[in-house]
């Protein structure tokens, strides 16, 4: 995953940002990077996190 990712999260949650937000932020971030494979794939696909309580990332 790049590490803009865990830019844009910062930011989002510095900026005051709700888990929402950042979830949001986090399901595009792997829709694009393991389904879409940046845009060359899975057109149209909408990639959602509901009800997360604990996920463990490494950036």
């Amino acid at each position: 995953m790049p590490g803009s990712l865990a830019q844009r999260l910062y930011e989002a949650r510095d900026a005051g940002a709700s888990q929402a937000r950042q979830e949001a932020i986090l399901a595009e971030a792997l829709g694009d990077e393991y389904f879409k494979d940046g845009g060359r794939r899975a057109r149209g696909l909408d990639v959602e996190l509901n009800d997360v309580a604990w996920m463990d990332l490494e950036l």
